[in-house]
């Protein structure tokens, strides 16, 4: 069984231990709590721990600030009695205070290097003149603007502009794109001039108040500026490194001694406790019991209380499920979750997902030469980027190498006629093509067979005897649904006579009335009383429609696998395209096959990924597995996560 047995617990201790039980023995230890009053609702002068998390702020400002210094969040050691959450607040603010000024100047330093950068662009394309630059702005009857006008507007506009005697436009410096210059106005009429060079798309530029003296002067004095302003920059660039270096591991320590208070104290709100005394209940696995009782040990003033060996048995609560499963199955675990762990006393589906899953990919994409391809790409994904998938993939490509090389005989396309295995050619004749689709067809009885006896067994094991009689999956169901295939398969032309239809009508007749009278016939071996019907005409109707339902379903369930050679003739077709493309199979050419195999093995791959895991949500799981379980998950701190969002 790959899921771990629980055992229900109840730790009881003086209410002024409860902390240092918690970081001792709950915090990063085998326990998944759950709230205490839900199954203590009845005993008197219980209450819940109500107060409000005091490090919650104080979590949030430390990863704020790790943010800003760019450290990434860690586990470094700490002694919790050496530190108070005022001296962690002091140093936060402290260490803070001291880098949003080093930033603050920073940024200071930056803006005002920009900002002379600007000015140095502006005073290159002013004329030069031996005359002080704010003296020409500062005169009293004329004034002067600079700025900059397109190219293409003063080519066509500069002899219109020279033959006006209301201004004088003088260009400083001509480029591919704009031209730069000045022009002087009386003051009289510079209203009227500013609005015809706005009309040219001339931008005024205007100097900086900084500017002061000769255009060389100027330009000299903002130039030594910018120097002393780099050189104080890399000085407080290298205070942030050393700031940064200097209080990583110490920030970290820090951090790490909020998020361990902040994580222990959220334990309150699954606790309760009395005047004298506090109360906390959760599951332990079986497995980890006796380590965690030792633990306990330690405290001389707790009691731990097992509620029951039978989880089940206490109703307020569904045990936590953690599967358990050996190292080569593991890598399906995750698809497993997508569709929802199995309940506490329901089979995990795990390994029977592993060997279809694999199997199926094979038959449907058989070639020796991409799979070995896609159990490369796999390992590396696996290894060198940490994705679960990865494995999955790699189990894939191992299945494809397997069915390539002993079934359809393809490496890459190329069929070598003395290749180990079959080498069947599911193209070579219609009757290769009618036999793999037909092959596919059983293979599906056989899988949808297989997954009832599978519901059988979790009929069993949950002591559900409806489930295991009467079920559209059960026993009878079971009956039923190999009389309906041994009489539909002949008709849709995938098999020849199985059985003479009278002997199926009388195989299928009594699993036909248990299916139908499921209900009544389940309460009546529990002693439950059944829900009563409107009436017997609609007790009829309505299971009747889902005994139909459930025949249409048997079928419908089968011909979807189907599938299974349809992308085996897909592939085989998609790759007699890629020869085809390349010249033949005696001569081709390489580079056309290269690309044909990594355009078949992109798409063909990625859909046959695809519908294999349809099959087995669909088709497979759907005949005996629910899948309503809930994870086991113990308060282990993951110090690299984020927890104050």
């Amino acid at each position: 069984m790959s899921v771990v047995p629980m055992k229900l617990v109840t730790i009881a201790g003086p209410l002024g231990e409860f902390d240092s039980v918690v970081y001792s023995c709950i915090i990063n230890q085998q326990f998944h709590p759950e709230p205490t009053t839900k199954i203590m609702k009845n005993v008197k002068f219980l209450y819940p721990f109500d107060q409000q998390n005091p490090f919650v702020d104080m979590l949030r400002q430390a990863e704020s600030l790790a943010d800003r210094l760019g450290i990434k969040l860690d586990y470094r050691p700490f002694e919790s009695q050496n530190d108070t959450p005022d001296k962690v607040l002091t140093y936060l603010r402290q260490v803070g205070d001291r880098f949003d000024a080093l930033a603050r100047e920073s940024e200071e330093i930056k803006q005002r290097i920009d900002e002379n950068e600007r000015i140095l662009t502006h005073l290159r394309h002013i004329l030069e003149v031996n005359v002080p630059l704010e003296e020409f702005f500062n005169v009293s009857y004329i004034k002067f603007r600079f700025g900059r006008m397109p190219r293409e507007t003063y080519n066509n506009f500069i002899g219109h502009l020279n033959e006006r005697f209301d201004l004088f436009f003088f260009p400083t410096s001509i480029e591919r794109d704009w031209v730069w210059g000045m022009y002087m106005v009386p003051r009289s009429d510079k209203e009227k001039v500013d609005a015809l060079f706005a009309s040219l798309h001339f931008e005024r530029i205007r100097i900086s108040e900084r500017v002061h003296g000769t255009r060389e002067q100027a330009i000299h004095e903002i130039q030594e500026n910018s120097e002393k302003a780099a050189a104080r920059l890399s000085d407080v660039e290298a205070e942030l490194v050393d700031l940064l270096m200097r209080e990583r591991d110490n920030f970290l320590r820090h951090y790490s001694y909020i998020r361990f208070m902040n994580d222990s104290f959220d334990i309150r709100r699954y606790a309760a406790h009395t005047r004298e005394s506090f109360y906390l209940l959760g599951w332990v696995p079986e497995p980890d019991f006796e380590a965690f009782t030792d633990l306990l040990g330690h405290q001389p003033n707790l009691s731990v209380v097992v509620l029951s060996d039978e989880p089940e048995a206490v109703s307020a609560y569904t045990p936590p499920i953690l599967l358990k499963n050996p190292r080569i199955f593991r890598a399906f675990e995750p698809f497993i979750a997508m569709y929802g762990l199995p309940s506490y006393h329901e089979a995990d589906p795990t390994p029977m997902m592993c060997i279809t899953f694999t199997l199926l990919f094979g038959l449907m994409f058989g070639d020796a030469g991409q799979g070995a391809l896609l159990m490369v790409i796999g390992f590396l994904l696996w290894k060198c980027k940490g994705m679960w998938l990865g494995r999955a993939v790699c189990y894939m490509g191992a299945s494809a190498v397997v069915f390539g090389l002993f079934v359809y005989g393809s490496v890459f396309g190329f069929e070598p006629a003395g290749l180990v295995g079959l080498n069947f050619r599911i193209l070579a004749s219609g009757d290769n093509t009618a036999l793999g689709l037909r092959l596919a067809v059983y293979m599906g009885v056989g899988l949808l067979a297989f997954s009832m006896l599978a519901n059988l067994l979790n009929g069993i094991r949950q002591k559900n005897y409806g489930k295991l009689l009467f079920g559209p999956s059960g026993l009878a169901g079971l009956i039923l649904y190999l009389s309906v295939i041994c009489a539909t398969l002949p008709i849709l032309g995938f098999a020849d006579q199985i059985l003479p239809s009278g002997l199926l009508l009388a195989f299928a007749a009594l699993p036909f009335a248990l299916v139908f009278l499921r209900e009544p016939l389940s309460h009546l071996i529990t002693h439950r009383r059944a829900r009563k019907p409107g009436s017997m005409a609609d007790f009829i109707l309505e299971n009747l429609f889902e005994l139909i339902e459930v025949l249409l379903s048997y079928i419908t369930n089968t011909i979807s696998f189907l599938r299974v050679g349809a992308y085996a003739i897909s592939h085989a077709s998609m790759m007699s395209v890629v020869f085809m493309l390349a010249g033949g199979h005696d001569s081709p050419n390489i580079a056309v096959v290269a690309v044909g195999n990594l355009i078949v093995m992109g798409i063909e791959g990625l859909l046959v990924g695809i519908q294999v895991l349809r099959l087995e949500f669909y088709e497979i799981f759907s005949r005996f597995y629910e899948g309503d379980g809930k994870p086991y998950h113990p308060i282990i701190i993951d110090y690299s996560s984020r927890n104050s969002q």
